[in-house]
């Protein structure tokens, strides 16, 4: 399969919000219970960091970057947000968003990259580890969804890049 990885355009918006709600549909990867309108997505994440892969010019993976915080002196770091189509995942999709938006955070000026990913979602950590980040920690009970409340693991990848 030829996989290209490209910066997102508004257009692949249709796309990336299917995707999306793909992943909310698993209850693994993230506490959102709806795929956002574009101008919400828009907001969320950092103009700089945004990809997508496409091969046959249709969009089967995003990742972008959400500030971690307000405060410049953060400005720094990121948090990572990855999909995949469930009919891509396990062809190395996941694998090659996340190098290409390690390689676009750190020509930004990115030195720390953090994720949240569900303690059940184990390929996600292992991609994310594969990568270069490491676990800080579980944030237990850090969410009650329908009920249950969930756990939050915590990793962190600091840019080989000194800025």
């Amino acid at each position: 399969m030829n996989i290209s990885i490209r910066p997102f355009q508004e257009s692949d918006y249709p796309e990336v919000a299917v995707i999306y709600q793909q992943g909310i549909d698993t209850g693994i990867a993230t506490f959102e219970v709806q795929a956002p309108t574009y101008g919400d997505w828009d907001l969320r994440f950092h103009k700089s960091c945004r990809l997508v892969a496409v091969t046959e010019n249709k969009v089967i993976g995003w990742a972008a970057l959400s500030p971690f915080s307000k405060r410049q002196v953060y400005s720094g770091v990121a948090e990572v947000t990855l999909y995949v189509s469930p009919l891509h995942q396990g062809k190395q999709v996941g694998f090659r968003l996340l190098s290409a938006l390690i390689d676009a955070s750190e020509n930004a000026g990115f030195w720390t990259l953090t994720a949240h990913i569900f303690p059940q979602n184990k390929a996600s950590l292992a991609l994310h580890q594969k990568l270069g980040f490491r676990i800080l920690g579980v944030h237990e009970k850090i969410a009650r969804r329908n009920g249950n409340w969930q756990d939050n693991t915590f990793l962190e990848r600091r840019s080989a890049k000194i800025y």
